[in-house]
């Protein structure tokens, strides 16, 4: 359930959720402790070495998230130029096939680029998704078939042995592809950055409250410089379904070049 919140739900969600619960950490001591002595905020060096250290972890936590968030982005942009090219290598190769088995390799390769664009811009549809994967398979291993076939029957043929290494480009940067859109920064990870920011928002809340202040400008501020960064964090590892998107030019401009020279697969 809590992946479900960080990954696939709604983008405004968390950081909603975020701004109530760092707004009530901040605001939640002040007002508990209205009555308190103010004699009692001369004794608060203990409480400044826990805060400092605290507030510094949070930070550290906070950073390493999101480094990790970031080269994930990196990683799935990267995917998608690499698959363009798979793609791209392995239609133009499909010259070496005869003219019936190169129409008909074709035809399998462009509804198969189409599923998979279909599948990347339609994000936290399971269904789509799962059917994708069953009809990528299939297209798979009927264009290895193909393509196999044609190698065992001219086996001399170099041109045929450079179509089956990169139509083994593209099948294997489809699963690298899987790996990359299923796996996220673990949950217990940005957890713990939730709980750490929370428990800073918090510490400077009682700190707040020791001194009889209420600096709403700036509490503001830090809440709302915590939000940008954690749902920023977030957002890079939600690959098309947040508010930065992963570029798919790539694979589209292939997929459009590939239509425009083969009819519609029956």
């Amino acid at each position: 359930m809590v992946t479900d919140l960080f990954f696939h739900a709604n983008p405004w969600v968390l950081p909603i959720v975020m701004l109530v619960v760092l707004a009530l950490s901040i605001e939640l001591p002040y007002w508990s402790s209205r009555g308190m002595p103010i004699s009692a905020a001369k004794r608060v060096d203990a409480f400044n070495i826990v805060q400092t250290g605290l507030l510094t972890l949070a930070s550290f936590v906070l950073g390493l998230s999101f480094a990790q968030a970031s080269s994930r982005y990196d990683a799935r942009r990267e995917l998608v130029v690499k698959e363009a090219n798979a793609i791209g290598t392995t239609w133009l190769r499909a010259n070496q096939l005869s003219v019936a088995e190169r129409d008909r390799f074709r035809k399998i390769l462009t509804s198969y680029t189409a599923l998979r664009v279909n599948a990347y811009q339609t994000p936290n549809n399971q269904k789509l998704y799962d059917a994708t994967l069953l009809e990528s398979d299939k297209d798979q291993a009927e264009m290895w078939q193909i393509a196999s076939s044609s190698l065992r029957a001219n086996h001399t043929n170099l041109g045929l042995s450079l179509l089956m290494e990169t139509l083994n480009d593209t099948i294997d940067v489809s699963a690298e592809q899987l790996q990359a859109l299923t796996t996220h920064v673990p949950t217990a990870v940005i957890t713990l950055t939730l709980v750490l920011v929370t428990l800073g928002a918090l510490s400077l809340g009682l700190r707040f409250a020791l001194d009889k202040a209420r600096p709403a400008v700036l509490s503001a501020i830090y809440v709302a410089a915590c939000v940008v960064v954690i749902t920023m964090m977030i957002d890079y590892d939600r690959p098309q379904a947040g508010f930065v998107k992963v570029n798919l030019n790539p694979l589209i401009v292939q997929l459009h070049s590939m239509e425009s020279d083969t009819p519609a697969r029956p």
